[in-house]
C-alpha cells in the first residue's frame, strides 16, 4: 500500500481479477480525487475490469452516481469502513487443537491458524506509519463459529502493534461485520466499490 501523494491510497492487491486498487478515504469532501483515482483505474489496462476503486462515504447514493457518470461498474455488495485503536482489541486464546503462525514480511503481517498442519483461518495486515490495515481474514467453513477468527486478529493486532501502528482499518463485508464489531470495532462509513468498464 502507498499514497501517490494525492490523497489517493494505491494497494497493489497482486490478485490477478483485481491487481491494483485506488482508495479514496474522503471522497465526499474532495470529488476530485474520485475523478483522479477513476482515470487511474482506467489507465489501468489489463482489460475490463482491471482497474478498480474503492471509496469511504455518507453519502452512498451520490458517490454511486458519479462513479457511473465516470463510466465505472458499481459492485452490489454491501461493505463498510471500520476503525479501532489497536490497544482497546483484546487479546485471545486460541483453542489447543489449534496452533497460530505469524511471520513478517517487510510491512505486512500474515498470521495462519492450522490444525495438524492445515491451515484453517488466516489473516493480513500491512502497516503503514501508525495505521494498520487488516485484509484477507477468512476461515475454512468446516472450522468457523470455534473463535479462530477473533484469533487471528488478535494475532494480527499483537504484531501490528509491536511495529508501532496505533489505528486499526479494514473494509467489513457482511460476513465479517459481525465479528469485526465483536472485537470492538466501529463502522465509520459506507464503502462503494467500483470497477474499470474498459
Amino acid at each position: 500500500m502507498e499514497d501517490d501523494n494525492d490523497g489517493i491510497l494505491i494497494v497493489r492487491a497482486g490478485e490477478e481479477s483485481r491487481p491494483t486498487e485506488y482508495v479514496v478515504l474522503d471522497a465526499d469532501d474532495k470529488p476530485e480525487r474520485v475523478e483522479r483515482a477513476a482515470q487511474l483505474a482506467s489507465a489501468d489496462g489489463g482489460g475490463r475490469g482491471a482497474g478498480w476503486i474503492t471509496l469511504a462515504t455518507d453519502d452512498k447514493e451520490a458517490r454511486i452516481e458519479q462513479l457511473e457518470d465516470l463510466g465505472l461498474e458499481v459492485q452490489q455488495d454491501q461493505d463498510w469502513l471500520m476503525t479501532i485503536q489497536l490497544s482497546e482489541q483484546p487479546a485471545l486464546k486460541l483453542h489447543e487443537r489449534y496452533a497460530l503462525h505469524t511471520e513478517l514480511e517487510d510491512n505486512l503481517i500474515i498470521t495462519r491458524a492450522t490444525m495438524h498442519g492445515g491451515v484453517v483461518s488466516s489473516g493480513r495486515m500491512a502497516v503503514v506509519g501508525e495505521d494498520a490495515v487488516a485484509d484477507r481474514i477468512e476461515t475454512d467453513p468446516a472450522h468457523r463459529r470455534r473463535g479462530l477468527g477473533s484469533a487471528v486478529m488478535a494475532s494480527l493486532v499483537e504484531a501490528a502493534a509491536a511495529k508501532g501502528a496505533k489505528r486499526g482499518i479494514l473494509i467489513a463485508s457482511i460476513d465479517g461485520l459481525r465479528l469485526y464489531r465483536s472485537l470492538g470495532w466501529k463502522v465509520i462509513a459506507d464503502i462503494v466499490i467500483a470497477r474499470s468498464t474498459v
